[in-house]
């Protein structure tokens, strides 16, 4: 004997019909996270060469006696880490 159900009940996925929001807006909000994405990736991209001109300054100046190297490895490196973290923002929305 089968159980009595209503032969009325939809147990499939959602068909769409609830959302209030036009596709128009929800093509716009897909391009604006796509394009601050993109600028997310830009911004990291640009701090982890940032990172890496420091670390070939450090390379460059470890050996050299005359020569501090601590403000370029601070500032470069700090202003590196800040633009991977811009990047980090803008690409996953924190």
């Amino acid at each position: 004997m089968e159980p009595m159900t209503p032969q009325d009940q939809n147990y499939g996925p959602n068909d769409g019909s609830m959302d209030s929001s036009p596709p128009e807006l929800d093509a716009l909000s897909k391009e604006k996270n796509l394009r601050l994405f993109q600028r997310g990736l830009t911004w990291m991209a640009v701090g982890v060469g940032i990172m890496g001109l420091s670390f070939m300054i450090q390379f460059l100046l470890f050996q050299s006696d005359d020569r501090s190297f601590i403000v370029p490895m601070y500032v470069l490196t700090t202003l590196g880490a800040l633009c991977v973290m811009k990047g980090l923002i803008d690409a996953f929305g924190f």
